[in-house]
């Protein structure tokens, strides 16, 4: 595994809003950052280099917990006694509200596919699993599972675009759920949480915490195969592949630590960050992941361009400093 060290260099100056106001132009939507518990939906402005963010978007009524959808222009918001809906967003601010009927109205977690045309839901309260397809337009509930015929309690789940594959992970399993049938074991382990679906919806990653392994599994879902690309990574947290699938990123917040692993060759560079990557949020900007927001503080954005990679930083305030990482 290839160590690359974190080189600090403080640009002269940010370009905020006022100045992209001056310009006559208007700042371009990098993505959004959501906490779902506060909750609290905010734009991400401008471009690597010259980031900031809006003020926090007016949210429907009775608003209990906002997830937004990842690299796309919509949210899916929970509202408390009244039904689940997808938040629209355009030019960062709420185009529409659209309930869906059905849907697990408190859920404990949401998985959307790649491209965030589906989703899963799954609410221990309820003991339900979801998967939604067809978002953000025409939204409906697609498979509703009694969690009770999964072998164990479900942590995390990955799914593709068309809703046709499902893998659902345990601590010490990952599973292929087919409709209708019974589960199937394609992978055993210890500690299994990071689960995410490669583009194209025929192979996925997991990722054991306990082990510090990522797999790859292929061939989904006729005949799964299930080759281990890395092992010995500490304390992975989540994992995203790459927009093209010939690479996977791993957050490793013990470690403040993010890892790109190539897929064909499972070689590791190891890129060290000022703060614990706790997320891994896919933004619009390609190969670029939020991995830390919190209301009111800096953020922080993992990118790469090319053979180079870098944390930038999104000032809470009109001040900052973008971090480079290079080879």
């Amino acid at each position: 595994m290839t160590e690359i060290s974190l080189h600090r260099y403080f640009l002269l100056s940010l370009l905020p809003a006022a100045a992209w106001a001056a310009t006559g132009l208007t700042a371009p939507v990098s993505g959004y950052a959501a906490d779902p518990s506060a909750p609290e939906l905010r734009v991400i402005l401008g471009l690597p280099g010259a980031l900031h963010y809006g003020r926090p978007l007016p949210l429907p009524r009775g608003t209990t917990s906002v997830r937004v959808a990842p690299g796309r222009d919509f949210a899916w918001v929970e509202r408390g006694d009244a039904a689940p809906a997808v938040l629209t967003l355009s030019g960062g601010s709420v185009d529409g509200v659209a309930p869906v009927v059905g849907a697990l109205a408190g859920a404990d977690w949401v998985a959307f596919s790649p491209g965030a045309a589906a989703a899963v839901l799954y609410s221990s309260s309820s003991g339900r699993l979801q998967v939604l397809t067809g978002l953000p337009s025409a939204p409906q509930v697609s498979l509703d599972l009694d969690a009770s015929v999964l072998p164990a309690v479900p942590a995390a789940a990955a799914v593709s675009d068309d809703g046709s594959v499902l893998l659902v992970a345990s601590p010490g399993a990952v599973y292929l759920v087919p409709p209708g049938g019974a589960a199937q074991i394609v992978v055993s382990g210890q500690q299994f949480q990071a689960l995410a679906m490669m583009p194209g919806g025929q192979g996925a990653v997991a990722a054991d915490g306990a082990t510090g392994s990522v797999y790859l599994i292929r061939n989904l879902p006729s005949g799964p195969q299930v080759r281990t690309l890395v092992s010995g990574l500490v304390g992975i947290g989540r994992v995203q592949p790459a927009w093209d699938g010939g690479s996977v990123f791993v957050a490793q917040p013990g470690a403040k630590t993010v890892s790109i692993v190539d897929v064909a060759t499972g070689a590791a560079q190891s890129f060290g960050v000022d703060v614990p990557p706790v997320s891994l949020d896919p933004l619009g900007i390609r190969d670029a992941f939020l991995i830390s927001s919190l209301p009111g503080e800096t953020g922080w954005i993992f990118l790469r361009n090319g053979s180079e990679a870098r944390a930038v930083i999104v000032p809470a305030a009109a001040s900052g400093a973008e971090k480079g990482l290079g080879r």
